[in-house]
């Protein structure tokens, strides 16, 4: 019982419903006031970031960032000053806590592979921290020394008879490139390799549309033997304007719009998943690409016309009439996750697509897949009195209603939250939250709200909610309007804002 408790008075979310009305609110989900997004972020004109994923099953912000200009992956953003910053949650409070990194100012891009993360400044210069379990930063960034005048950083796993390692790639200004291993013992010249515009693990595409490559040392295909960093051309593909793909599976755009495949398909699961290794094949079943990425074993490909369109590369082969079936229309841009996607619509909405199991779709649940896109959550805010008011986890929208995290607020209105458990007879537990008034000088309040049925009963009456309480992630949401109306709050919807004001005399 005592466990449920504290785990219940540490989650307990209370919801307030907006003045929209229910239909209104299922189909407005367009973020006007949308500046950025990613796959797991996004920030807004008044200069507000805002995250999902993990404990944040919508939208949340992070409240002291602001004016933030880009993000970076690993919890690091930088403002508009050029300066960097870094926010962690504490794994028991939920609590925030943002620290500016001051030797990452003026940053242009991270890697982070193996256990380290590899720092790009807007002058060329390469730094490096190691990581911690966490697979967050564990101490200070430290410049490398040996290679300069960077523009781009990748990498890839190699290995040999009795180690693993992480090789890095550097494409420097110049349009040359540079490698070194992750000890940084040395750097090496990738020889043959000029006038690059882009790298992606072991290739390099050329100014002239050509894609080069270089031998990997990998135990399994070539047990480890020691290995001539040398490019050569990639024979039968041409013209090429962009490089995507993951470690395994390569795709390419080319200069009239059209997409290529090469490297692996994928069959099996667990230890019988099998690799095919495949030459360079034009998916002839899409035209007129404009943004393309691998997603689990699917291609998703975004047109010109706005028309999203996937196929699978889960087959021995890929045939280059592959069929593509349309996954979503009017979208104006997508980005990747490990496992998903999210997309822009032409209206300026959030969507997302693809595997959900930590909330990376922003949409509330945790669904382990979402097979049709689905609207990630308005990133709302709420004040009381006009003070802003931080939330562990942000606004999830049902029914018209907007259920927000709340403890804290609901007490500075005047009540307290008690919980206790009841064995019925047939011998099941109700879990029951009260919430009472502390206020003498006006009448007495008493709420409980069986946390399993929703059964609502105010002063001993039985209340119907229009909305009944849910649970997303362990964390209890509860209909509150009608509470807060009880205590004497004002609750305010302000649609350009996309804020919730609350007024409390």
């Amino acid at each position: 019982m005592k466990k449920w408790i504290s785990m219940v008075s540490a989650l307990l979310v209370l919801s307030l419903a907006s003045n929209v009305s229910a239909v209104a609110a299922e189909k407005s989900v367009t973020t006007t006031n949308l500046t950025s997004y990613g796959a797991d972020y996004l920030t807004k004109t008044d200069g507000s970031f805002w995250v999902w994923g993990g404990n944040r099953s919508v939208p949340t912000q992070i409240h002291d960032l602001n004016e933030v200009q880009a993000y970076f992956g690993s919890q690091y953003v930088m403002k508009k000053d050029l300066s960097v910053w870094q926010w962690r949650t504490s794994a028991y409070s939920e609590a925030v806590k943002v620290t500016p990194v001051q030797e990452l100012d003026n940053l242009a891009d991270m890697f982070m592979a193996g256990n380290r993360t590899i720092a790009l400044k807007g002058d060329g210069t390469i730094l490096s921290a190691p990581l911690s379990s966490d697979g967050l930063t564990s101490s200070a960034f430290t410049p490398v020394s040996g290679v300069d005048n960077v523009a781009a950083v990748g990498g890839y796993y190699e290995s040999d008879l009795h180690k693993s390692w992480t090789r890095y790639v550097f494409l420097k200004k110049d349009g040359t490139v540079s490698t070194t291993r992750d000890d940084f013992e040395s750097f090496e010249t990738i020889q043959k390799l000029t006038d690059i515009i882009q790298i992606k693990n072991n290739l390099a595409l050329k100014k002239d549309g050509s894609i080069w490559s270089w031998p990997v040392q990998d135990y399994y295909k070539n047990q480890g033997a020691p290995i001539d960093l040398s490019a050569t051309p990639i024979k039968g593909i041409s013209n090429i304007k962009s490089l995507k793909g993951n470690q395994n599976s390569l795709l390419a755009i080319d200069g009239a719009s059209q997409l290529w495949f090469w490297g692996a398909t994928i069959t099996g699961s667990s230890d019988g998943t099998t690799y095919h290794e495949q030459s360079p094949v034009l998916l002839k079943g899409i035209k007129n690409v404009v943004d393309v990425y691998i997603v689990e074993r699917t291609i998703v490909a975004l047109t010109g016309e706005g028309n999203l369109y996937q196929t699978s590369i889960e087959n021995e082969s890929m045939s280059s009439d592959s069929k593509f079936t349309l996954l979503d229309t009017e979208v104006s841009s997508i980005k990747n996750g490990a496992r998903h996607i999210i997309m822009q619509k032409k209206d300026g909405s959030l969507w997302g697509w693809g595997v959900n199991k930590n909330a990376q779709l922003g949409y509330g649940d945790y669904e382990f897949t979402h097979e049709a896109p689905v609207p990630v959550q308005k990133p709302i805010s709420i004040s009381l009195n006009g003070e802003s008011i931080p939330l562990s986890n942000g606004v999830i929208t049902r029914n018209g209603q907007n259920f927000v995290p709340l403890r804290s607020l609901f007490e500075k209105l005047g009540a307290t939250i008690t919980f206790k458990e009841n064995l019925t007879a047939a011998k099941t537990v109700d879990k029951q939250i009260m919430i009472t008034r502390t206020a003498s000088d006006k009448p007495a309040l008493a709420i409980g709200i069986n946390g399993v049925t929703g059964a609502t009963m105010v002063n001993n009456k039985s209340v119907n909610l229009p909305t009944l309480p849910f649970i997303v992630n362990g964390s209890m949401y509860l209909p509150l309007r009608f509470i807060s109306e009880q205590l004497g709050a004002k609750v305010e919807w302000l649609p350009q804002e996309e804020r919730i004001a609350i007024t409390m005399q």
